[in-house]
Formats: structure tokens, C-alpha cells, sequence
């Protein structure tokens, strides 16, 4: 069975020859591996014969960037969304804003939305995308390895960008709802375009990345949640629903008070189970059942440890519960951090491959 014969079985919550695998390290998590005998420079999805690939869109106005100004540490710049961010230099780590694209519906409506169609040619959703068929192919080449997904960022995730950071974006969504909601519909409609040349082209799932909690819970209500944010949700999801393909969510964070409304909007896959904020996925499959499929829940701070015997407790508890009747990809429950070591990871897989075959071992 292949990379991608699995996950489709997974996903129909059918048991295959074994669960399914895919992370993501962080590029300083690499950095280090390779000064512990990681052979420079490999894929690293083939080198661990991970099951999914995701092609990432970009849904920006692509504003040419400028680059401000540069130290040995960090860098200030605008990038292609007009933010102006600062950032490390050569270090993992999320930018901050410093000055938004938008701070109004008005903004948003002169600086954005009129680059946001999709039918410019520059965009994979335009009928005059000169690059379709390369798409088409790249596509298949990758099928012949991996599970293909369409990565594609979500509108909260957008708006908190363009508005400049959590600490605007909320107070705009209380006080402004309809504005908020225009915004999140717009960048929706965009993402939906995509997302169906997207399946046009032959991809299996789309693959929505908007973190919409933190370890203690949703941003908001999920009353605001089904009232703003889940019918934008939902029209990218129709795309691939309609077709009875997997529509995976990416979102860090406690979301059990939202998983309901995620299944409404039209989620089929949950992403990546961040133990450290109270989500695990042996109790999510006893609630859930088939209504989801999950990926992730180990806990990195458990990889970090180093400590072999935590780490095969860990795989193998989870395994074997939420690997029964398909529904489960392993991974880690966030980007592999720097502090795992490269052996310590390579018996992590180990693990995975061991206590992952079926039928599962009790």
C-alpha cells in the first residue's frame, strides 16, 4: 500500500497496512539534526517516509517587499501582504507586525480587495493561469510519493495579519462584526477559487491552516465563531465536500467547544491536537467516532525530553486508542522544536512504525 492508498484509507476511517505519519520540524530543528549526522540537505518527508505533502498557495496582494533595514539578529521589512514586520535572521520564528496593511473596512476595501481577483493571471484560480498543465503534473508526481494536500491560509489568520496582530484583529471583530465578517468572506471567496482549481488539478484535500485558539481556549465564543467566521470556513470547504474528499483544519490551541461547529463548517480531518493545551485524541475518537479524523497529539514537549521510554508510552498509548478503525496520522502536536535530538527523533519513527502496523497490538 502507498503513501497515498493510506491516508484515503485512513480518512474513510478504514484500518490500512499501518497509521499514517506526517510532521514538520522546524528549519532550526534541522539545522541541528544535521550537526548530528543528518545527511545535509534531504527531503526531509522522503527521508522519514511521511505519508502527506502539502503545496502551499499564496493568497496575497503580492506587494512588492522592502526591506528597511537589516542587523546580524533580526530584519525589518514589508512583505508582500504591505505589513511591516520584524523578524529573525536566519532563526525559526513567527515576525511581528509593527504597522498593518489595514485598520478599517475602508483600508481593506482600497489596499486589498481589489488585488484579491482571481481571475489576475498571476493566480491559479484564473482562467488565463499560464502554468495549469505544470500544475497538473507537479500534482501527480507527488501523488506517486505522498497524500497530496492544498495548503491554504485561513481568513481569521489573514485578517490578524493584515489588521496587525491578535491585540487588533479581536477588538476589531467585537466592535466591528459585519466589517470583520466582509473581511473574512472576501479572503474566503479568494481561498474558494483556489481551492477548487486547486482540486481541478488532481490534489486529494484541502488543508486550511487558521489558528482560532490558545492553550486555554477559543479566541471567542463559538457563538462568534458560527456567526462570523464559520460560513467562510464552510465555502471553502464545499469545494472538496462535494466530492467527498478530506477537508483538514489546521488550528493550534484548546478548540472542544468549537470541534461541533468545525464539523458543521464542513472539517473532516483536525490538526494538530496540541497535548499541552488539554486536547487529546484518545478522548476526541471516543466522543467524535467517525465524525473526524485526526492528525498529530504527540507531545512535543514529551519528544523534548530525549527521555526513550516517555516517548514510547507516549506513541503507543495514543496509537492504540485513536488507531482503531482508521481516523489517525501520527505526529507531533506542533512543529518538532529544536531541543529534540536527531536520534531521539529517529526512534520517535521507530516507534511509529512499530506500534503503527495493523491489526494493532493491545
Amino acid at each position: 500500500m502507498d503513501s497515498r492508498e493510506r491516508i484515503k484509507a485512513i480518512f474513510n476511517h478504514e484500518e490500512p497496512d499501518r497509521v499514517g505519519f506526517y510532521d514538520s520540524p522546524w528549519e532550526d530543528t534541522v539545522e541541528l539534526w544535521e550537526g548530528e549526522g543528518l545527511p545535509k540537505g534531504v527531503f526531509i518527508p522522503d527521508h522519514f517516509s511521511m505519508d502527506i505533502y502539502t503545496m502551499g498557495t499564496d493568497l496575497s496582494p503580492r506587494y512588492e517587499p522592502i526591506v528597511y533595514e537589516e542587523q546580524d539578529r533580526w530584519r525589518i521589512f514589508r512583505d508582500s501582504w504591505g505589513v511591516k514586520m520584524k523578524g529573525w535572521r536566519g532563526k525559526s520564528g513567527v515576525p511581528d507586525p509593527i504597522e498593518p496593511v489595514a485598520t478599517s473596512l475602508d483600508d481593506f476595501k482600497e489596499r486589498v480587495e481589489p488585488l484579491l481577483d482571481p481571475e489576475l493571471p498571476i493566480r491559479l484560480s484564473s482562467s488565463h493561469y499560464p502554468f495549469k498543465a505544470d500544475i497538473e503534473d507537479v500534482v501527480d508526481r507527488f501523488q506517486q510519493r505522498f497524500f497530496v494536500a492544498l495548503g491554504i491560509i485561513g481568513p481569521f489568520e489573514l485578517g490578524r495579519h493584515m489588521f496587525g496582530g491578535l491585540d487588533r484583529w479581536l477588538p476589531f471583530m467585537i466592535r466591528h462584526p459585519k466589517d470583520a465578517s466582509y473581511v473574512f468572506m472576501s479572503m474566503a471567496r479568494l481561498a474558494r477559487d483556489i481551492a477548487r482549481a486547486g482540486l481541478e488539478a488532481g490534489v486529494d484535500a484541502v488543508w486550511v491552516f487558521d489558528d482560532v485558539a490558545y492553550a486555554n481556549g477559543p479566541f471567542f465564543s463559538p457563538k462568534t465563531y458560527r456567526d462570523l467566521l464559520m460560513p467562510a470556513h464552510k465555502i471553502i470547504c464545499d469545494v472538496f465536500r462535494d466530492r467527498s474528499l478530506p477537508t483538514i483544519l489546521h488550528t493550534d490551541g484548546d478548540v472542544r467547544m468549537l470541534i461541533p461547529s468545525f464539523i458543521d463548517a464542513g472539517f473532516s480531518v483536525l490538526q494538530p491536537l496540541e497535548a499541552k493545551a488539554n486536547m487529546d485524541v484518545r478522548l476526541l475518537k471516543e466522543e467524535y467516532g467517525n465524525k473526524l479524523s485526526y492528525i498529530g497529539n504527540i507531545d512535543a514537549k514529551v519528544l523534548s525530553t530525549n527521555d526513550i521510554s516517555m516517548i514510547e508510552k507516549e506513541v503507543k498509548s495514543k496509537i492504540g486508542v485513536a488507531g482503531r478503525g482508521g481516523g489517525y496520522v501520527v505526529g507531533s502536536d506542533h512543529s518538532v522544536p529544536p531541543g529534540v535530538q536527531l536520534k531521539t527523533y529517529e526512534a520517535f519513527v521507530e516507534f511509529v512504525r512499530r506500534y503503527g502496523t495493523y491489526p494493532l497490538k493491545s
